[in-house]
């Protein structure tokens, strides 16, 4: 999988060759670049990063083991609770919000490791929209085409990494959060295994389907951060289980891979069709077998709906009408919706969920892997109306969500792992990417095939990149 920036940055730490306070100095320059450039921070702590690194650079002038991201720094979606720094949700109802007290368990892990937050990344309004702007930050704007949409509702994650603010950056992933951004902007989108990575804070536990994701330009620099941030938590019921095992073996060698074009979208564009059956030749390369067919499972749009707009409803039941007529249009209409369900929608949707779960489990029974374009069609206008149609060769498809992103939001609902895999430039300018899922707990082995593959087909180069710290 190789070395990747991470590990080597925080071995250099450790043996004092490069000082903390020099790196993390450098990594607060390229953020407040990155921020005037692209609108990518909703937060960036100078002060408090920089006191992190005289303290570590201390600990480690004193002879004490810093962690293994010794001084290394990432950045954490605002949404995201950082101690010392408000949440603000992407959202003007939160503009004035206290510094939050604690740390979620994710980001104490990364601080327990030696790693320096050194700002917080833009998302959309309460993480609703697959696109990249939000009331309270406005747009973040995709350095490979600024007309072009950078994705959500990791905006900022996606985007900092593909500049090389930092070497990985933490996000969230419900619906394709991480997995989308990474794929808009030539990055490395990876969701976990639904609980392997802690997010203790959510509301209902048992019914959540929200992933803590990882961005970042390698392989390497996830599956390090990975290590850190995975295992068990009191507050997490999905997190009541052992760590994977390491991948063992060739990764892709002898591995069979099932081949998903659509997942009930309508159509593919033939730039993305193209692109995926190119990565599909590679993996073959790399010793797999591919075979293709057609998915026979439920769409998954109306159940992410019905859960995801229920959830969002929950949460402003109780909130001044004032407040919800000032949320962004689309998660206004979707809490609009909710409101309209019945109890049995709700635990219809709920069955229809372990239904679709049932359905993939029978599949990856049979496979190693699963492969699906991360989006339908290039990317969209960063200007585009989420309540829009989705547009394929000059034809209105249907609605955006459920034709564009329905291959990422499909397993958010089932749980599986899956990483964003970039491949290349599509016409318009924009990253075109692939998506590689595993069995659940197969993380490890997930990554290992990325990696070999990414040893194949390099990501693009992102215009006004930095170099790895």
């Amino acid at each position: 999988m190789g070395e990747g920036s991470i590990r080597r940055l925080a071995a250099a730490h450790a043996a004092g060759r490069v000082r903390v306070r020099d790196t993390v100095a450098e990594a607060l320059t390229r953020a407040h670049a990155a921020q005037a450039a692209s609108n990518c921070f909703a937060a960036i702590d100078d002060a408090g990063a920089m006191a992190a690194a005289a303290r570590i650079d201390g600990e480690i002038a004193a002879g004490a083991a810093p962690g293994p991201l010794a001084g290394v720094p990432v950045t954490v979606k605002d949404i995201l609770d950082v101690a010392g720094l408000p949440t603000r949700w992407g959202s003007p109802l939160f503009s004035d919000a206290a510094p939050a007290a604690a740390d979620i368990a994710a980001v104490a892990r990364l601080r327990a490791a030696g790693a320096i937050v050194i700002g917080k990344t833009t998302t959309t309004e309460f993480a609703h929209s697959p696109l990249g702007g939000s009331p309270l930050t406005g747009l973040t704007l995709n350095p490979f085409a600024p007309h072009l949409t950078c994705g959500g509702s990791s905006s900022g994650a996606g985007v900092s990494a593909a500049l090389g603010v930092t070497p990985v950056t933490l996000a969230t992933d419900a619906g394709c959060s991480s997995r989308l951004p990474a794929a808009a902007t030539g990055t490395y989108g990876f969701k976990p295994t639904l609980g392997l990575v802690p997010h203790e804070r959510v509301p209902d536990a048992f019914g959540s389907f929200i992933h803590l994701g990882l961005i970042a330009r390698s392989v390497a620099d996830i599956a390090a951060t990975l290590e850190v941030v995975a295992g068990p938590e009191a507050g997490d019921p999905w997190s009541q289980r052992a760590i994977p095992a390491p991948a063992e073996g060739a990764p892709l060698a002898g591995r069979r891979v099932l081949l998903w074009m659509r997942t009930r979208n309508t159509c593919v564009a033939p730039e993305v069709e193209a692109a995926t059956r190119e990565a599909a030749r590679v993996l073959e390369s790399l010793g797999a077998t591919v075979r293709e067919a057609d998915y026979a499972l439920a769409p998954p749009d109306p159940i992410w709906s019905t859960l995801q707009q229920t959830n969002w409803a929950m949460r402003f039941a109780a909130a001044p009408e004032a407040e919800v007529a000032r949320l962004s249009p689309a998660l206004k209409e979707g809490i609009a919706a909710a409101r309209g369900w019945s109890a049995l929608d709700l635990q219809r949707a709920q069955v229809a969920r372990t239904r679709l779960f049932r359905g993939v489990q029978a599949e990856m029974a049979q496979v190693d892997f699963i492969l699906t374009p991360c989006v339908s069609a290039p990317l969209v206008a960063a200007d585009f109306d989420l309540a829009g149609p989705l547009t394929i060769d000059g034809e209105a498809v249907g609605p955006l969500r459920a034709e564009w992103t329905s291959a990422l939001s499909l397993f958010d609902l089932t749980g599986h792992p899956a990483i964003a895999v970039p491949v290349g430039l599509a016409a318009n300018g924009g990253p075109l990417a692939v998506q590689l899922v595993a069995a659940w707990n197969s993380d490890a082995a997930l990554l290992a095939a990325a990696a070999a593959f990414a040893a194949v087909v390099p990501a693009p180069a992102c215009p006004g990149a930095y170099p790895a710290l």
